[in-house]
């Protein structure tokens, strides 16, 4: 039930954060508890918790947490004959009397180790496991101490474990919206005050919450690297002012039969290619597309066409993932290209320099309010290549 509120939540929110490598986490959940004993209903607590997380790996996080709630369970009057024949005395009290209605309230600390599955996304399931040290109070309604507590029958400090699902939703790099199940196995048969002498049976509760996390030591989402180049610039009189302009031509490639480079470009020129596509979250081609490679060989075709010509291979990613790890995309998509460009006997020194914007410059913007597949030919127009002039033709004054 947890993760289905999880990828419900998905579907509805964008957001910039992930399961990130360092980071550490304050937050609480509350939420309800039902109890698994010798006398077992329907019914259900309240509980919550408070907690601490560190993400030791992007896939592993340690967090340690205190959780408490009140356990409710009926009494039956075989549990009424069962604790006055084992308790007919309690040091010379008789202990509360069993209400219809019985409580235990429990207080734990736990150690859990998290494994996270998709660390990445924006929604990250996970599946948690650890140690508990619980302390429990069997009362009734009043509350006073039912008979075998009265009677310091057994250890209310015990040693268990507990294990479950749970899951973070991340609604800015920082906040998160986060849910989780655990089943506790307490290691003692005595939450409802009573232990059945001929079967003995571990008491369990299983715990359910929903609640908000803050990551204090989040960092800060990077801002792309700006390459260094040389720019032209053409100094513009008149009798009024004089300004400078700075000169940059953008073409969007769109069809393998356009013609993909300009006569002499100038500096700043901008290639760019919508139809260069790789495979979603990858550096790699996607080679399904059947005019992918015709535009790769639009690039080559681009860098060779003089001798002098010098080129920036800039890369971009779509809105998808994280700001961090779509930045980082982008460098390896550009990457990508320098790589594939030598393999194909291009001079590397035609190659100045790689650069990724990731999502900060989108050739197209992705709505929220289209359908999925409108919104995924928006994306796939954004997980692109250009290729910029640095050094144009005539620095040697010659052409191909």
């Amino acid at each position: 039930m947890l993760l289905a509120v999880g990828i419900i939540a998905l579907g509805s929110t964008s957001a910039h954060a992930q399961s990130k490598e360092g980071r550490i986490s304050f937050g609480f959940d509350a939420g309800g508890n039902k109890f698994y004993g010798n006398y077992t209903d329907s019914r259900f607590g309240f509980q919550g918790d408070a907690f601490i997380r560190w993400n030791v790996f992007d896939w592993f996080s340690l967090v340690g947490s205190y959780n408490g709630g009140v356990l409710g369970w009926k009494t039956t009057p075989d549990m009424v004959a069962n604790e006055n024949a084992l308790f007919p005395n309690s040091s010379g009290s008789s202990g509360g009397a069993l209400g219809s209605i019985n409580h235990t309230r429990e207080g734990g600390w736990e150690l859990m180790g998290s494994y996270n599955v998709f660390p990445e996304q924006t929604f990250v399931p996970y599946f948690t496991a650890g140690v508990e040290a619980l302390n429990f109070e069997p009362d009734d309604a009043t509350p006073s101490p039912l008979k075998g507590n009265a009677a310091s029958a057994y250890a209310k400090n015990v040693l268990g474990g507990a294990f479950g699902v749970g899951f973070e939703m991340y609604i800015t790099p920082k906040i998160v919206f986060n849910g989780k199940g655990l089943l506790h196995l307490t290691g003692t048969d005595w939450l409802d005050d009573y232990s059945n002498p001929n079967n003995y049976r571990q008491d369990a509760y299983l715990t359910m919450g929903l609640g908000f996390s803050y990551y204090i030591f989040a960092p800060d989402e990077p801002a792309p690297a700006i390459a260094s180049q040389t720019e032209e610039h053409t100094v513009i009189n008149n009798n009024y002012t004089q300004s400078t302009v700075y000169h940059t031509d953008t073409l969007y490639i769109k069809d393998p039969s356009d013609t993909v480079y300009l006569a002499s470009p100038k500096i700043n020129t901008v290639f760019t290619f919508p139809g260069t596509l790789f495979i979603v979250n990858s550096d790699q081609f996607n080679n399904a597309e059947p005019n992918n490679m015709n535009h790769l060989y639009h690039i080559k075709a681009l860098v060779e066409q003089c001798p002098a010509l010098r080129v920036e291979i800039e890369g971009f990613a779509s809105e998808e993932g994280t700001a961090q790890h779509n930045q980082e995309l982008s460098e390896r998509r550009a990457d990508r290209i320098k790589t594939w460009l030598i393999s194909q006997g291009v001079n590397p020194v035609k190659i100045a320099s790689t650069i990724g914007y990731g999502e900060t410059r989108p050739a197209v913007r992705e709505r929220t309010d289209v359908s999925a597949a409108e919104l995924e030919s928006e994306r796939a127009q954004n997980r692109r290549i250009a290729v910029k002039v640095v050094q144009t033709c005539q620095e040697t004054g010659s052409n191909n």
